[in-house]
């Protein structure tokens, strides 16, 4: 059975702010790849901006594992996992709002009455459901973690 994995509270925030801004990179891709093969009207494909941050949070967590030669513990990868979720949608919002000044039909995918509506809606949000999103993909990751602190599977 692994030992649990000692991680400084600067560490996990210096992994966070890399994490977060690998994420939301990958999420200015697969939106402006969605844009411009004109698949932007097909609101369903933002849930693979979910898929990308499991993916990169299970790969987040597994070399942490890897690298500190230790498991990390539930609540600890469901926070990591968390605020690394959140600070990508944070700067992938604020992204959406400086592109929607360039692209004025933006908002229009996100709201139905757009006659009237300010430029932040949008970005707020993407904000609010990413985050909503990083919850459940928290839990998920909390799960994997917990596969490695049962013994049931090794680094």
């Amino acid at each position: 059975m692994l030992s649990q994995a000692k991680i400084s509270f600067t560490k996990m925030k210096k992994n966070i702010l890399m994490y977060g801004i690998i994420n939301c990179a990958l999420f200015i891709i697969l939106f402006l790849s969605f844009k411009y093969l004109n698949f932007k009207d097909i609101t369903g494909l933002r849930v693979i901006n979910y898929l990308a941050l499991t993916l990169v949070s299970l790969y987040q967590l597994h070399s942490l594992m890897k690298k500190r030669h230790g498991y990390i513990a539930f609540l600890d990868s469901f926070c990591l996992t968390f605020f690394t979720g959140t600070w990508a949608f944070m700067l992938f919002s604020a992204f959406i709002y400086i592109y929607s000044w360039c692209d004025p039909y933006l908002h229009e995918l996100f709201i139905m009455d757009s006659t009237a509506q300010n430029k932040l809606v949008a970005a707020m949000l993407v904000f609010f459901e990413g985050s909503g999103g990083s919850i459940i993909i928290a839990l998920i990751a909390m799960f994997y973690s917990g596969i490695y602190q049962d013994g049931e599977a090794s680094i």
